[in-house]
């Protein structure tokens, strides 16, 4: 049965239409820690078991303030990691990492992976090892590792079987560990061969020949199969251990700066005094390694220690050189579009998760008087900011997304309904049950660059249908959208820069539209403004005048129109507005609205329920759409057109049809070479797909872009227009 629905772009309209992996409240990341890891900067995670086990007081303090700077002063943030009273701190502060290294040392736990359960259940304190620091980093998401040495295969080891667990889990955990090597009490052949049996890839740093370091000398007399020459080399190594997805770590063995090497008989007949030392007393287990470094410490006068907190430093200093370098090839990487298309739109706006209720009991209307009726009741990924993003990505092949939502269950479903592929988002995430199932309902590519917000609620509006299809209640938390802040929006600068339009919705603050909006002046970049519900669709006109001048697109309802007039003229509209009118009567009141404020934009759209949309455009954007995207200010005449509704077959769904017009739209403006009637019929064909989806974007739209071209080509030939 062909259908006009009523509800192609509602008169009514929702105020929203429509990571990280989950982090455990044991894992507890300093603000400045989880910033850097959203913004994708580099971070370099450290161990904490030089402080209350490897060092004593108080040069386990300085030197790990003074490893910390390293890190800082070559364009990484530090994160230490330690555990205090079974809380995991990824970035422990000065005061945290004094009260750990003050702690008695039977009061303080040495932690490798075996011992993270008991200390977390006890609520103990404890040092973390090269493993266990490697865990949380990457559960964390954190790269890349700097340490003073790992451990390895004991003297002795094929009679005690000692075999430390730093290097099984170098095996199974993605982790890059910048070291000096396999510390030098330990057999360092039989550690590289089973390192090799792991699977890990060792490399030596700047040393020809591959030489590997071990840990106080340069030259441990063992060599490996590669050396990289530079930080930029190590981290195009990194780069393609990340895009093979080896699920092994990586271990960089940089060697002690010559100056601070220790002569190799001298600081091997200390380790011999010291292991003799270790024996007689009955040291044993992960105990071992500590005594011996505090003995051969004593037995050098000192040096060893000197020579220690020499190479930890500037193992730091290389890793966040290494960090610095393989996050800008990241985020090269991101930048390249996988269509060969230069640029990526950028849209910033909300994400929320829609249940939706119709009515299906056909013997009552339904009132608002508190009984209960018959409904079918659907959730789905919503929200302006995100349906249009993910109908761009679809339709365009890439988008950037800033938006927000809960890292609670709802968030998460929401965000395993996001696309596979490499998308950007950068959105501020709660801690709820409603941003873990938003999370699940979002495409996998809209999720990397997810921004947690732990006191925030995911977004969720419930919709109420009649048995008409028609729109009677919406109610919505909306509270989490504040989270986009000018300073979030300042951090990604590169997503304006690369943006060939900025699409944003009206969820957001006044504050980040005016940073939205001056980015886009910076970067003579087109904003298209979708209003999104006729209570806040003035909101960015409150602006100073000077601020709107970039948006260039509107696409509001009949009553957005109506404030937005309202707002840019500072009178108000006396019209009784519906789009049950007569047509005729209908395109009238739009055209009275829209001719009082044409020219402050380029291109209105104004959509007119059932009955189809007004266009006001630049005369001379007919034949070339791209003149939509002028941000020169020229005075240029208008023309208004109408484009009749066409006739959809099937319609399952009302709730995404007028974003996926918005996708449609600028997918074709973005093609170049489109007429303004070939953009209208591009958001046509989009709006009717997602007219027969369940969902508020369509699974998938077309198999391939050359498919949607056609439609919307073949589509403007049966469009019914007329000039008004």
């Amino acid at each position: 049965m062909l259908l006009r629905q009523k509800l192609l772009f509602p008169a009514v309209r929702l105020v929203h239409r429509g990571f990280q992996r989950h982090q455990h409240s044991h894992i507890v990341l300093h603000p400045e820690v989880r910033q850097a890891l959203q913004l994708h900067k580099p971070v370099v995670a450290l161990e904490s078991t030089i402080i209350t086990h490897g060092m004593p007081m108080p040069e386990n303090v300085t030197t790990a303030l003074a490893v910390e700077e390293q890190v800082r002063c070559h364009g990484a943030i530090p994160a230490t990691i330690g555990i205090l009273d079974g809380r995991i701190k990824v970035g422990l502060t000065r005061e945290e990492l004094t009260l750990l290294a003050e702690k008695p040392r039977d009061q303080v736990i040495k932690c490798s992976r075996r011992d993270l359960p008991f200390v977390v259940a006890r609520k103990q304190s404890g040092g973390t090892t090269v493993a266990a620091t490697m865990i949380i980093a990457h559960q964390v998401g954190i790269k890349v590792f700097a340490t003073g040495g790992i451990g390895g295969v004991h003297r002795d080891g094929q009679e005690s079987l000692d075999v430390s667990a730093d290097l099984t889990e170098l095996g199974r955990t993605p982790v890059a560990v910048v070291c000096s090597g396999v510390k030098s009490i330990l057999d360092i052949p039989r550690t590289l061969e089973y390192l090799e049996t792991q699977g890990v890839c060792v490399a030596s740093y700047k040393s020809s020949g591959g030489i590997f370091p071990d840990f106080y000398t340069r030259d441990s007399g063992c060599t490996v199969p590669y050396d990289l020459g530079s930080a930029q080399e190590a981290a195009k190594l990194l780069q393609s251990w990340q895009e093979l997805q080896m699920q092994s770590g990586v271990l960089i063995g940089v060697p002690i700066p010559e100056e601070f090497a220790a002569d190799k008989a001298k600081i091997e007949a200390a380790i011999q005094e010291a292991t003799e030392q270790a024996k007689a007393q009955g040291v044993s287990g992960k105990e071992v390694t500590p005594f011996l470094l505090a003995a051969i410490a004593k037995i050098t006068g000192g040096s060893s220690l000197k020579s220690n907190i020499a190479l930890i430093k500037n193992n730091a200093k290389v890793a966040a050189q290494i960090a610095a370098s393989f996050s800008g090839i990241s985020s090269r990487s991101d930048a390249a579009s996988p269509s060969g298309m230069a640029k990526k739109p950028l849209v910033v706006g909300a994400s929320i998760l829609d249940l939706s209720f119709t009515v299906d009991d056909h013997k009552r209307d339904m009132k608002l008087d508190g009984a209960t009726y018959s409904a079918v009741a659907k959730q789905a990924a919503g929200g302006v900011g995100r349906n249009i993003a993910e109908g761009i990505y679809k339709l365009y092949g890439d988008v950037n997304l800033i938006s927000a939502v809960g890292n609670d269950q709802m968030g998460h479903t929401l965000l395993q309904k996001m696309p596979k592929a490499d998308v950007n988002l950068i959105s501020a995430v709660g801690n709820d049950q409603m941003g873990h199932t938003l999370l699940q309902k979002m495409p996998k590519a809209l999720k990397r660059g997810m921004i947690l917000e732990d006191n925030q609620d995911t977004s969720l509006c419930s919709v109420i249908f009649d048995k008409y299809g028609d729109c009677k209640l919406i109610l919505g938390n909306m509270e989490i959208h504040q989270s986009i802040t000018p300073e979030t929006l300042q951090a990604h600068h590169q997503f304006f820069a690369e943006a060939p339009i900025i699409v944003m919705d009206s969820n957001i603050s006044e504050h980040a539209m005016a940073s939205i909006l001056q980015q886009a002046q910076n970067n003579k970049i087109p904003v298209f403004f979708e209003p999104t519900d006729m209570f806040i669709a003035g909101k960015p006109f409150k602006l100073v005048p000077e601020l709107t001048k970039n948006i260039r697109l509107i696409k509001p309802n009949l009553q957005e129109l109506k404030t937005i007039t309202e707002a840019i003229t500072g009178h108000p509209v006396d019209l009784e507005l519906s789009t049950k009118l007569p047509q005729e009567k209908l395109l009238q009141q739009a055209k009275f609205m829209i001719k009082q404020i044409d020219s402050h934009f380029n291109c209105i759209i104004a959509t007119l329920g059932d009955h189809g949309v007004l266009l006001s455009c630049r005369q001379d954007a007919e034949d070339d759409a791209t003149m939509l995207l002028d941000v020169s200010q020229s005075a240029v005449p208008h023309r208004i057109r109408f484009y009749a509704a066409p006739l959809v077959n099937n319609i399952v769904n009302v709730s995404g049809a007028g974003d996926s017009f918005c996708a449609g739209f600028i997918t074709a403006l973005l093609q170049q070479g489109r007429s303004l009637s070939e953009c209208v019929a591009a958001g046509f064909v989009a709006a009717e797909k997602a007219l027969q989806s369940e969902s508020a974007v369509p699974q998938s739209y077309f198999s391939h872009s050359e498919t949607f071209e056609g439609r919307y080509k073949q589509k403007v030939k049966s469009l019914q227009q007329q000039s008004i």
